[in-house]
């Protein structure tokens, strides 16, 4: 296997390969991977933004709402 930086394995007394260590000040892209696949915690903001809508969607309830004001004509 190739040895790549920033990457360090341990193995066992069998050869199978136990334990992955990833440098993630080198390798930031696997971060967002990591988080899906469930092996980093969610920060707390992260937690807390879960259930926020998206731009989109307060932009159309913003005009929505605009759009409902009794506009004197």
């Amino acid at each position: 296997m190739a040895r790549i930086a920033g990457v360090a394995t341990q193995k066992d007394t069998r050869g199978n390969i136990t334990h992955i260590t990833i440098d993630l000040k080198k390798h930031k892209e696997a971060v967002p991977v990591l988080k899906e696949l469930g092996l980093m915690e969610k920060t707390q903001f992260e937690k807390e933004c879960e259930g926020a809508i998206t731009l989109e969607e307060f932009k159309q309830g913003l005009l929505d709402h605009i759009d409902s004001l009794p506009w004197k004509k």
